[in-house]
């Protein structure tokens, strides 16, 4: 076992549900909540890249942006709906607001439905669809099926939520210099001299909130090719033992005071593992 999970005298992270500024949509498994963790296992005086393999809604992005500078930072994400969003948020937060906006007008459940058939991958018009639904669905769950089709339903008795401009420009400016990518996670096994966070879609769950399920033998094969090289964060539902972590990492249990957004309960429980 590594260090800290087994010993019994482990000191457990708390996540709360105190909402950090550092999220462009909700997500599944969001990181917002967990930059006293970032902040507590990663040093000032880290040196090379900062990549973020899963970046899903973009919270590690966008705390590792303010921390470190985003000329430092890599956004990946193998979904081209959510990597489209984040670039338009980059580079068109105006358009992008003014799209928003006219959704937000027009919001009711016949037209929810509507944007959800429409294209939300291609430019600002798609960013802006998908930023509307994601917005708008049902518990916050950004949800895709297996041919990336959104597919949550709208949120029942609440209005749009608006989105204001200056908090958009914000995030803008924030990830002004962000590298944004949309690979398949083992395109990155080259890395080296970097700090990798991963975040990957949880493993064993069959809620079918994931557009793709990873394979836990291949993630492993690219954890073992990655750890030797680079600083590596690990985020996860599952016991670290899935991972067969070795010794350099140690594993820290954290209780969320709030529910995973796939599963319903008043607080759950994830691990946080790192080599370094």
């Amino acid at each position: 076992m590594n260090k800290d999970w087994a010993s019994g005298q482990q000191s457990e992270f708390v996540v709360t549900n105190k909402r950090a500024n550092l999220k462009i949509i909700p997500y599944i498994g969001c990181k917002a909540g967990f930059t006293d963790i970032f902040d507590k296992i990663i040093p000032d005086n880290i040196s090379g890249r900062i990549y973020d393999i899963f970046g899903g809604g973009g919270a590690f992005s966008l705390y590792a942006c303010n921390r470190f500078g985003s000329h430092r930072v890599t956004y990946n994400d193998n979904n081209p709906i959510v990597v489209n969003l984040i670039r338009q948020v980059q580079k068109s937060p105006l358009r992008l607001w003014e799209l928003y906006t006219e959704h937000y007008n027009n919001s009711c459940t016949e037209y929810y439905y509507r944007v959800r058939t429409l294209c939300l991958q291609n430019g600002v018009e798609g960013a802006a669809n998908f930023l509307y639904l994601a917005k708008n669905a049902f518990s916050g769950k950004i949800r895709f099926n297996s041919r990336n089709k959104f597919n949550s339903p709208i949120r029942k008795g609440s209005s749009c939520p608006k989105v204001h401009l200056d908090s958009l420009l914000g995030l803008s400016k924030t990830i002004e210099d962000l590298t944004i990518m949309n690979e398949d996670y083992k395109a990155f096994a080259c890395v080296e001299n970097s700090v990798l966070y991963l975040d990957p879609p949880y493993f064993n769950n069959t809620n079918g909130h994931y557009n793709g399920v990873l394979d836990l033998a291949e993630f492993n094969q690219f954890l073992r090719t990655i750890e030797l090289r680079n600083r590596v964060v690990l985020s996860e539902q599952n016991h670290p033992n899935i991972f067969d972590l070795p010794e350099s990492y140690t594993v820290r249990p954290i209780t969320l005071m709030r529910s995973l957004q796939y599963f319903t309960q008043n607080k759950s429980e994830e691990m946080i593992a790192f080599n370094f």
